[in-house]
């Protein structure tokens, strides 16, 4: 499922909307962005620890992660973006990059300059505060991964990440009927959880034993929401939305 606005300006529009409702002078200014847009493979890493970049990103399509390495090349994934997100935002203001960004999928991406943000800040106080606001809900979500990896057990914490998964992409129109697209196998939900593939795959097959989930086919369909969240021990409050529908799932 394509985003329904498949452009930067769009995108942007509906994730800070989420959040904090945005009136006309905001759209407007959105609008007059210069977004760059880059195609890139899977696998890219196109972001690097060291880098001093010039301007933020935002991701149209695919899944991005944030990643460390060792000094022997094992990699630690940080956190999962998704359309919508702006996973480098925080480099307008942090000069030198302390991690990896890279694709998990094919993607695009657009780039705009830290000069261009900072004139929109400067013209729109509620936009700078929306900006601020994501910052501050990025940090939001490494809290509940510490909390998911460190509290809970493997399939609830698969159920909880899905759960958070589901609402992130509900939140930019990517959730219908036959649930949202997520090209992420098992060994990379595992980096992300803490578990190995073998914990993961056994964590899924429980999940849908218990009808609460289909994951096929690089997509996830979410079978009975309220199963799930109960069985993650879900509270999405640190998602901070703005109006917290209930996501769409399928029929079971």
């Amino acid at each position: 499922m394509k985003p329904v606005n498949d452009n930067a300006q769009g995108l942007l529009a509906l994730r800070l909307s989420a959040h904090l409702p945005f009136g006309r002078s905001e759209h407007e200014l959105l609008s007059g962005l210069p977004w760059r847009m880059e195609e890139m493979s899977a696998r890219h890493t196109f972001i690097r620890e060291g880098d001093t970049p010039k301007h933020s990103c935002l991701i149209v399509r695919g899944i991005v992660v944030r990643t460390q390495y060792t000094a022997d090349g094992q990699r630690q994934i940080l956190s999962v973006h998704i359309p919508g997100d702006m996973p480098d935002l925080q480099s307008l203001h942090i000069r030198r990059m302390d991690h990896d960004i890279e694709t998990v999928s094919a993607a695009r991406i657009a780039f705009v300059g830290h000069d261009d943000l900072r004139r929109l800040c400067d013209a729109s106080a509620p936009m700078a505060a929306a900006l601020w606001r994501e910052s501050l809900i990025d940090a939001a979500l490494f809290r509940a991964a510490i909390f998911r990896n460190a509290q809970l057990g493997a399939e609830a914490r698969l159920a909880h990440f899905l759960c958070e998964m589901q609402m992130r992409h509900g939140a930019v129109e990517l959730v219908g009927e036959d649930g949202f697209e997520f090209p992420m196998s098992q060994e990379l939900i595992g980096e992300v959880l803490g578990l190995t593939v073998v914990s993961i795959n056994k964590a899924a097959q429980a999940l849908r034993a218990q009808h609460l989930i289909r994951m096929e086919k690089g997509r996830v369909v979410v079978l009975d929401w309220d199963g799930l969240v109960r069985f993650g021990e879900f509270d999405g409050s640190f998602l901070h939305m703005e109006q917290q529908q209930r996501p769409l799932a399928a029929a079971g």
